[in-house]
C-alpha cells in the first residue's frame, strides 16, 4: 500500500494527478500534518523571524505557510499514521530536506530524488531554482550550489502567484540557467507547460520526478523522462 503525506492537509489529488498523469493508481491512502490541526493551531505554525517556511494548501484550496521546525512533529504523526493503515511505502509530497520519520515504511523524500537526478544531469553549470516563498532563497542556494554549479532562483507560489511561473522562467533564462527545476510539489503540469514555453532550456517538475521512480516501486506505469524537456 503506498502512503501520502502531505504537509498541509488531505487529499492532494492535485498533486497525484502531477505525479501519475491522470493514470488510475489506485492502492493509495492520503494524511495530511494538518488534518487534526482546528485553524487556530494552525496560525500557530506560522514562521517567525530566522525559521525556514513551507508552503503548501489546506482542504479548501487556502494557500498557508508553516515553519518547518514546528511542522515537524505534526508531520511525523501523519507518517506514523499510514504506517498504521499498513502502508509499507511512503512519500513525503514536498521538496524540503526532512529527517527520518516513521518507523517500518520505506520512506520516500522528493528533495534527494531530484538532488540525485540533478546530480547526474549538471554536474556543473548554472542552474535555475523556482521556489514557493523567497524564504526559501538562501536555503535553496545552500542546497543546489556545489564547487562547480552555481545557481539562479525565482519565486512564484503555485497556489497564489502560479500566474508568475513564465515570468519567473524568463528571468532564469536570461540569467544563464543551462536547466530549470520547479522545486515543490505544488507546481502542476499546467505550470510546466507555461515554464517549458518560456524557455528553451529543460525544465524538471518535481512531482513528474517523483510520480515516475514511486511508478517503478508500486508498479503504476509512468515514464519518468515524459517530465523532462
Amino acid at each position: 500500500m503506498l502512503g501520502l503525506v502531505t504537509i498541509g492537509q488531505a487529499p492532494r489529488d492535485d498533486v497525484v494527478a502531477s505525479m501519475f498523469g491522470g493514470a488510475d493508481v489506485g492502492g493509495i491512502i492520503q494524511e495530511g500534518a494538518l488534518d487534526l490541526l482546528e485553524p487556530d493551531q494552525i496560525d500557530l505554525l506560522a514562521p517567525g523571524l530566522g525559521e525556514l517556511p513551507l508552503v503548501t494548501r489546506l482542504r479548501d484550496g487556502e494557500e498557508v505557510i508553516v515553519a518547518k521546525s514546528r511542522l515537524l512533529p505534526h508531520l511525523a504523526q501523519a507518517v506514523e499514521r499510514l504506517e498504521a493503515q499498513g502502508c509499507g511505502t511512503i512519500c513525503v509530497l514536498c521538496t524540503g530536506d526532512f529527517p527520518r520519520l516513521g518507523r517500518d515504511a520505506l520512506l520516500v523524500f522528493p528533495d534527494r530524488l531530484l538532488a540525485g537526478m540533478i546530480d547526474a544531469l549538471l554536474p556543473d553549470g548554472t542552474l535555475g531554482i523556482l521556489m514557493p516563498h523567497a524564504g526559501q532563497r538562501e536555503s535553496m542556494i545552500a542546497k543546489w550550489t556545489t564547487a562547480t554549479r552555481a545557481t539562479v532562483t525565482g519565486v512564484a507560489s503555485p497556489y497564489s502567484t502560479a500566474g508568475q511561473v513564465s515570468a519567473e522562467i524568463r528571468e532564469l533564462d536570461r540569467a544563464g540557467a543551462l536547466m530549470v527545476v520547479l522545486d515543490c510539489m505544488g507546481y502542476d503540469r499546467q505550470m510546466l507547460a507555461d515554464a517549458r514555453a518560456a524557455t528553451t532550456r529543460p525544465v524538471i517538475l518535481a512531482s513528474g520526478v517523483v510520480g515516475g521512480v514511486l511508478g517503478e516501486l508500486t508498479g503504476v506505469s509512468v515514464r519518468l523522462f515524459d517530465h523532462v524537456k
